[in-house]
């Protein structure tokens, strides 16, 4: 049981940092296909261990990122960033080698020229829906629980992409309920009800939507920008790559059947 425990915690700090997948992390754990298919047949029983890791692994890293936030350290800023450039390339390197074609490079620089132009654009930010309105919360708790099972790709990732992740990580230290409640609505709505499908369409459509991510992933980095440039912010930079790339060494990529 506390190895279950221990399990959940570490997938609950995945699901808060940037750049490092839950997927990923179920995967190491060898319970990724397990897993996805007791939660899509509402098999939880056996799971309460786990779940209750994942909480606490959760508000530890909240609470943690929470302070981080307050305190505007540019040090936090730089290891966001080292966490997002790596997880890019971790994505794209769940593919097989030398597998992308024209259109499948068309759709990554597409994502990236989304992020960075349109969604990331400092005078338009994410304009489509308000920041911090309740559906804004609603669809981003939908759109990171869905995705965070792919591996390779962080929910908290998404959350960065459509302007949300300092929003969410405020609404739970301050205890906004009503925020709270839209973002854990869209969640719930999300992992249960669209993770299989978009595990499903991933299958099917892997190389352009990984590309397409990673795209994204890179273009997102413009909302941390600019970084000071410093020698001391460097070695925090390579520490957030570094930690994605050991948390993701035992991801080999998707098997060919």
């Amino acid at each position: 049981m506390s190895i279950k425990i221990l399990h959940g915690f570490l997938i609950g700090l995945s699901i808060i940092l940037p750049g490092l997948s839950a997927g990923t992390v179920l995967l190491i754990l060898g319970i990724y296909r397990q897993f996805l298919t007791d939660i899509g047949s509402l098999r939880l029983k056996s799971y309460w261990p786990l779940f209750t890791g994942i909480l606490c692994g959760a508000f530890s890293g909240i609470y943690g990122v929470s302070y981080l936030l307050n305190i505007d350290s540019p040090y936090f800023y730089a290891f966001i960033f080292g966490l997002l450039i790596s997880s890019a390339f971790v994505v794209i390197k769940s593919q097989p080698q030398n597998s992308f074609t024209f259109w499948h490079i068309l759709f990554g620089i597409s994502g990236f020229v989304i992020a960075w132009f349109i969604i990331c654009e400092p005078t338009q930010r994410f304009t489509i829906l308000p920041v911090g309105s309740y559906l804004h919360f609603l669809i981003g708790g939908i759109l990171s629980s869905a995705t965070m099972l792919i591996p390779g790709i962080s929910g908290s990732s998404v959350l960065i992409i459509i302007n949300l992740y300092e929003e969410a990580i405020r609404a739970f230290s301050s205890w906004q309920w009503l925020n709270i409640i839209y973002l854990v609505t869209g969640f719930i709505i999300g992992i249960f009800g669209l993770s299989r499908l978009l595990t499903a369409i991933y299958s099917r459509y892997q190389r352009s939507l990984t590309l397409l991510l990673a795209g994204l992933i890179l273009g997102s980095t413009r909302a941390l920008l600019p970084l000071p440039v410093s020698i001391s912010i460097l070695p925090v930079i390579c520490f957030g790559a570094l930690l994605v790339i050991v948390l993701s060494f035992g991801f080999k990529g998707p098997k060919k059947s």
